[in-house]
């Protein structure tokens, strides 16, 4: 059965909601039935062993071979795992590789069956490109569903299942219309937000960009399961359902929720015993202290009136249309969905007078590769005794092989001692570029040379932050910008039930 709406693509969506409905032993043929049923592939069938894998890569001892199309093989693959780390996609994308070739969808469902991740690897340079599409249990997934569903499109206009699967897993229309729709978003919210008297389109801008940026930062908290209201994950469209049912004449959302969400909630240390209480649990739901200064309360917070219209408007035209995800992509791992990189491009078009002093966004390719060749300058004069060839190999393939046993913690206390200092540091592009490039380096030793576990993600980030980088900028409202995407690096990677408050970084980006 072919899918008869390209915008909803509602059959995609009936079928992802049996795969997560179906057991253990059933998921495969339901991801199966997807791909035949709804796609139009070829059913395929059997088991591709994982065993040649490396040791590390917590992976099942197979995949499941469930369809293909053109040469593109489809496969399923359950982990044990939270989360479907790209050590454990690439590992299974290699393997799968040799023993079948190169042009594949893997579908991994991760530990409980939360999340399913489409992944097409894409090989070539030294590393795989592993594209992904990310779909939650019980959370909004109208991106993914439609990028999806383009998988069918693209090969019925281009008769070529490799094509089709690069352009359904090309991030770049995704951005282009989250852009769009965010900027008519915005300018909706200036157009009706009150308190700001003729002169003072600036001042409004700051609030309006503040209030956009605590929604998505408080979207992005909720894609974690952290805030909640009643049993529900969606927990701004929650809270707005329950004002819709309680709203009085003259009240809104944002004086009656948001600002004790923010203010109360979030920014507040003792908002664990206040939502203890039956009164606030009852407006906000559960809600942890962050911490950080993207939630302290300002003068023009104190001045804004915010009409329903406004908020209901974010809602329903970036929240329930796009995908979002915490995780910050990077040119080796490019997930379909708008992530915290997002605000930086938006605030550099949206806020005024960064282009007429020469600020521009720096694209994530160019961060990456820059921060690469700092990092090999850097290590050839630090660690002088150990073979050039070696460093580059560990920078840009992220291969320790050829690193001796003793080289290898010389190189680690190197990394560690590096001091990472961005003047102008904008929105933070750098500093993120650096912060992943300093956490995969210090996994690659730990997972090969350096003989000593190796601490989680989350403490690895944690100390790259606390301990390498440093940033500056004349422009504050950049400096939250940086500070909000390095928060939001950090806690996509926090394992426990409840985040730990934010550290402080007023004394780090200033």
């Amino acid at each position: 059965m072919p899918i008869l709406n390209r915008d909803d693509a509602a059959e995609v969506d009936q079928h992802i909601s049996r795969i997560f409905a179906a057991s253990e032993s059933g998921r495969g043929g339901a991801v199966r039935r997807l791909f035949v049923e709804i796609m139009d592939f070829e059913p395929d069938y059997g088991h591709v062993s994982l065993a040649d894998a490396p040791s590390s890569a917590s992976l099942p001892g197979s995949a499941e071979r469930v369809a293909a199309l053109d040469g593109v093989r489809v496969f399923y693959a359950a982990l044990d795992t939270r989360r479907v780390r790209r050590a454990e996609a690439v590992a299974a994308a290699n393997s799968l590789a040799r023993a079948m070739g190169d042009d594949m969808l893997i579908v991994f469902a991760n530990g409980g069956a939360s999340e399913l991740h489409f992944i097409h690897p894409v090989f070539g340079g030294a590393r795989p490109v592993l594209r992904r599409m990310v779909v939650e249990r019980d959370m909004p997934r109208r991106t993914a569903v439609q990028q999806i569903s383009n998988i069918y499109w693209e090969r019925e206009r281009r008769r070529d299942a490799r094509r089709a699967l690069r352009s359904a897993f090309d991030v770049e229309p995704v951005t282009r219309s989250f852009f769009i729709e965010y900027k008519s978003v915005f300018d909706f919210a200036m157009e009706r937000v009150e308190g700001f008297g003729a002169g003072e389109d600036e001042a409004k801008s700051v609030f309006v960009q503040t209030l956009l940026n605590r929604l998505m930062f408080v979207y992005f908290l909720s894609r974690k399961g952290w805030l909640r209201f009643g049993s529900d994950r969606d927990y701004l469209n929650a809270l707005w359902t329950d004002w819709q049912s309680q709203k009085g004449a003259g009240r809104t959302f944002h004086a009656e929720r948001l600002r004790l969400l923010f203010f109360g909630g979030l920014n507040n240390q003792y908002s664990a015993d206040a939502t203890d209480e039956a009164a606030a649990r009852a407006l906000i739901g559960e809600v942890p202290f962050l911490n950080g200064g993207l939630f302290e309360e300002t003068g023009l917070d104190r001045r804004a009136f915010v009409p329903d219209e406004a908020v209901k408007r974010v809602l329903e035209s970036l929240f329930e249309r796009f995908n979002f995800t915490a995780t910050e992509s990077t040119p080796f791992d490019i997930e379909v969905a708008v992530d915290p990189e997002m605000l930086g491009k938006v605030f550099e078009e949206l806020v005024t007078g960064r282009h007429d002093s020469g600020a521009y966004y720096t694209p994530r390719g160019v961060v990456s590769f820059m921060c690469r060749e700092g990092l090999k300058s850097f290590l050839r004069r630090r660690v002088p005794g150990v073979d050039e060839d070696a460093l580059a190999r560990l920078v840009d393939e992220r291969d320790a092989t050829a690193l001796s046993l003793t080289d290898a913690p010389a190189v680690l206390v190197a990394l560690d001692e590096a001091a990472v200092v961005d003047p102008a540091c904008g929105s933070g592009a750098y500093l993120l570029g650096m912060m992943q490039e300093l956490v995969a380096l210090r996994e690659t030793l730990f997972s090969g040379n350096v003989r000593q576990d190796a601490p989680s993600v989350y403490d690895l980030k944690l100390h790259v932050i606390e301990r390498n980088l440093y940033g500056a900028d004349a422009d504050r409202f950049a400096v939250n910008i940086a500070m909000l995407r390095l928060w939001l690096s950090l806690m996509v990677d926090y394992e426990g039930d409840k985040p730990e408050p934010l550290p402080n970084l007023d004394f780090k980006i200033a």
